[in-house]
């Protein structure tokens, strides 16, 4: 990935959090789902529409090939069949729970720009290996959503200092989060950045 890839990336699960981090538990019986339960569910779509729409591009750019520009096709290949699969995810069972219309929206929105910003940029020989790059990169998307919606959860009960509150507390939390799984990138594709 480059580091406008990784941009996209860090901004979906940023966009991810804070869709869902408003949507707070006000009472202890809890009335509706957790911030965390709703990245829980929404992430795991996310993360199933990105892989389906990765294997459907793989098939689509294996069999039928690109026509006109590659470079600007295979983005156009990409954000379409995202929207489309990412559409159908909306109907998953359970979603009028867990999901709210800005979740839903954000939904499309991720993954769409997931998959524009990193099929194109896929170096695979084969269809076996993209659609390995395409789970892994979807792996990482939902474990840091995961992740990070939980350290979000646990900051908003910390005192935090007033400048640091917010987005500079976020920034330096996902900063951190990437230093300590960037070191699984080494893992399983051979660089550490």
């Amino acid at each position: 990935m480059t580091i406008a890839n990784r941009l996209v990336f860090f901004g979906c699960v940023l966009f991810t959090c804070y869709c869902a981090q408003k949507y707070k538990q006000k009472s202890v019986p809890a009335e509706s789902p957790s911030s965390v339960a709703r990245v829980a569910y929404a992430g795991l779509l996310n993360y199933a529409a990105y892989c389906v729409a990765g294997l459907l591009f793989a098939l689509l750019v294996t069999e039928v090939g690109i026509p006109g520009t590659e470079s600007v096709m295979e983005v156009v290949y990409a954000g379409g069949l995202a929207l489309i699969v990412s559409g159908v995810t909306l109907f998953a069972p359970k979603s009028k729970i867990f999901l709210t219309v800005e979740l839903k929206k954000m939904m499309v929105t991720v993954v769409f720009l997931l998959s524009t910003a990193t099929f194109s940029r896929i170096d695979a020989v084969d269809v076996a290996e993209f659609i390995y790059q395409v789970i892994i990169y979807g792996a990482m998307y939902f474990v840091f959503s995961l992740a990070y919606i939980g350290a979000l959860d646990r900051m908003s009960m910390a005192t935090i200092p007033a400048f640091l509150k917010g987005i500079p507390i976020g920034m330096i939390t996902m900063f951190l989060m990437y230093m300590s799984f960037s070191f699984f990138n080494g893992v399983f594709f051979g660089s550490l950045f």
